[in-house]
């Protein structure tokens, strides 16, 4: 065999090695980037999360509103006199 057929050999080789290297779990990757994600930006877990701190921040909204319609909160110091 000349030195060129077994250099050809080699690189059908090392091609052949590497092909196969990404059929596993990265070829599913390659083919379908958006396989993880929830939403096209988001996985699950960090969709979870999102709605889980704008559910959060709803909940002590509503709290804050509520003690100003029924005036439970605390009256402003800015001022001497007494407000009502």
């Amino acid at each position: 065999m000349s030195r060129l057929t077994r250099w050809t050999l080699a690189l059908c080789a090392v091609a052949a090695l590497a092909a196969a290297g990404c059929m596993g779990r990265q070829g599913v990757w390659l083919n379908d980037p958006h396989a993880r994600l929830e939403t096209l930006g988001e996985t699950s877990e960090e969709h979870r999360e999102r709605v889980s701190a704008v559910a959060d921040q709803d909940a002590r909204a509503i709290v804050e509103d509520l003690d100003v319609l029924f005036m439970t909160d605390r009256p402003t110091r800015l001022t001497r006199w007494h407000g009502r």
